[in-house]
């Protein structure tokens, strides 16, 4: 786990002060060593996070014995031994233990082939010095970011975009922030500022040293993975879901430092808790957020998975006042709003988790491949809804006001917006112009017939994408790498291919992953409500000196957003809950997050890091 940017432009000499400014940018993604390859046309600047061979021989950026291909690699290669006994039978020899090595010999044996290969994590720009060609590419998942921005005759590339405002100007996109208030993610390229792009997962980018012959593929898409679902037996599905899920979580753990789990103590992080704790001959420590006194509190169920993975546990209470001193680092480290307010909770956990390791698990991904969510539960009900308010026509809406709810099912497909910002509704009245337009969710969902294949390809894209940004981003701002064991592109396509009645039935979520847990928990334990990390926003935000001291920020004159929208409705709004209204409590907090994060654009703060 690392951090790099790679810069090309035909006859630049990038100058060395702006090199070890992009350094101290990404310094916190990678503590560890450094490194600058500098020369006439182009330069990568790289920061590492040791975690695989942790001797400086394996340090980057990392050139071949014969000087033609320099790699700069952030992310872990899970399967790399396998890959590297592949290689040594072709005859490649070896110097280091570690995976960035057998990257840089696949690539050197198979091309762009060793991404159908590489089973892991990774985003990387590999220079070929005797064709000119450039390669980057993304892991399948998306799991690992890459930023990219083409500006006349520059190309660059970075594990973030703060190195690359360095070289472009750049401000708030438009497009991206109306997507950013609804669906607290902007998706697809849309990075959330102007001239740098995200490159989507699973996609590689070849160009020239010159920068002709720019092209794009993709070499995997999850989505080619829906809708074409196997007959199988329940047994065989049951057999399918425990084989993919022990066998991921054994490999995420290759490591030559120690490393521990998020444990929430929902169904994900449990299973990962115990089956990466099975057969260590040392305990396990895990680490959780905890709300003392608060219902949402999941404390009493984590006992149960810490008695049966014998972990050692440590708890970390978090209140207001903490929660809002770190939101401005977070959303720092996000270069954004947060997709969930839970980031803030990540990062400051993560914090705590550096002082025991630099690795840590967790359970993200498991909704999107099983059904998690309670959209999967109510498929048939938010089915229905659309197919009945596409039969009322336009006129009589006015005269249907007990009913009016249900026009928002006419106007937008709740295949997709089922995963929405829950006051969406609200929004339109105080921001009428930033009402975002069809884009890549919509593209991704017209591919699909069936409503659960929509609700899939949505979420095991654009959702799924939202929240592994975030895991990185959180993890990294405290030099820790987060690993993602239920995102691994074999287990998805497994899980793909078990027909619907299987896996997302409706009525329940998840039955499959349930079933698993069920072999190491009570069924109390596993059959409970999902709970998730919520937050106590309205208590939260009724405290002043907590997170209730950034209301100021939206009634200020300078306030970026309201600009946006309508200042005396959002004033208005804040005035409202100062009065005790706290239904309003999640769209200020909301309003807040990109609030806080429209000024740090303007006033950005490079190389924050603990």
């Amino acid at each position: 786990m690392c951090g790099f940017a790679a810069l090309f432009e035909r006859d630049r000499d990038f100058p060395q002060d702006l090199l070890q400014a992009i350094g101290q940018d990404l310094r916190h993604r990678g503590p560890d060593s450094e490194g600058i390859v500098d020369r006439t046309g182009m330069a990568l600047v790289f920061r590492r996070l040791s975690i695989l061979d942790i001797r400086h021989i394996a340090d980057q950026p990392m050139t071949d014995d014969s000087g033609r291909y320099t790699l700069v690699y952030n992310g872990e290669i899970y399967n790399y031994r396998a890959l590297r006994s592949e290689l040594e039978t072709a005859g490649h020899q070896f110097k280091t233990n570690g995976d960035t090595e057998v990257l840089l010999h696949g690539f050197m044996q198979w091309g762009e082939g060793v991404l159908g290969k590489a089973e892991g994590m990774f985003a990387f720009v590999i220079v070929d010095h005797a064709t000119g060609k450039v390669t980057a590419a993304r892991d399948a998942l998306g799991i690992k970011p890459l930023y990219i921005s083409r500006q006349g005759n520059l190309i660059a590339l970075s594990s973030e975009m703060r190195p690359l405002q360095r070289l472009v100007r750049s401000g708030p996109c438009r497009i991206a922030l109306a997507e950013l208030l609804v669906y607290r993610f902007a998706a697809g390229r849309l990075s959330n500022l102007e001239n740098i792009d995200r490159i989507p997962p699973g996609t590689v980018v070849t160009f020239n040293l010159d920068g002709s012959g720019y092209a794009e593929r993709r070499y995997f898409d999850i989505t080619d993975s829906i809708g074409h679902t196997n007959r199988i037996t329940p047994q065989a599905a049951a057999d399918m879901v425990r084989e993919s899920v022990e066998s991921s979580v054994a490999a995420h753990l290759a490591s030559d430092v120690d490393y521990a789990v998020q444990l929430s103590g929902g169904i994900d992080s449990s299973l990962v808790t115990v089956l990466a704790a099975k057969g260590r001959t040392r305990p396990l420590h895990s680490f959780a957020i905890g709300f003392p006194d608060s219902p949402h509190d999941e404390s009493a169920y984590r006992r149960e998975v810490i008695e049966t993975a014998g972990t050692v546990h440590h708890e970390m209470p978090v209140d207001s006042v903490m929660f809002a001193d770190a939101l401005p680092r977070a959303v720092s480290h996000m270069e954004g709003p947060s997709p969930h307010l839970g980031c803030i909770l990540l990062m400051l956990l993560c914090d705590r988790i550096r002082d025991t390791t630099k690795v840590v698990l967790t359970g993200e991904g498991a909704d999107e491949a099983f059904g998690g969510y309670e959209r999967y539960a109510q498929w048939q009900s938010l089915q229905r809804y659309r197919r009945l308010a596409q039969l009322v026509p336009e006129r009589l809406w006015p005269l249907l006001k007990r009913y009016g709810w249900l026009k928002h099912y006419s106007d937008h497909d709740p295949a997709i917006f089922s995963s929405v910002f829950s006051d969406y509704w609200k929004l339109p009245e105080l921001f009428p112009s930033l009402a975002p337009a069809a884009g890549a969710r919509e593209e991704i969902a017209a591919r699909f017939p069936d409503f659960r294949d929509r609700m899939m390809a949505v979420d095991q894209t654009v959702y799924l994408e939202s929240l592994l940004l975030r895991q990185d981003k959180m993890a990294m701002a405290a030099s820790v790498e987060a690993r993602v064991p239920f995102a691994h592109a074999p287990l998805f396509q497994a899980m793909n291919s078990i027909p619907h009645h299987l896996r997302v039935p409706g009525g329940r979520t998840k039955p499959l992953l349930k079933g698993l847990a069920e072999k190491f928990f009570s069924s109390s334990f596993v059959h409970r409500r999902k709970v998730a990390l919520t937050i106590p926003l309205a208590e939260w935000l009724a405290v002043p000196t907590g997170l209730g001291r950034y209301l100021e920020l939206l009634t200020e004159p300078n306030a970026r957003l309201p600009g946006y929208g309508d200042r005396v409705a959002i004033r208005r709004m804040v005035d409202s809950f100062r009065g005790g209204d706290r239904s309003v409590a999640r769209i200020l907090v909301h309003m807040i997050n990109i609030e806080t994060w429209l000024r740090s654009v303007a006033n950005p703060v490079t190389g924050a890091s603990r």
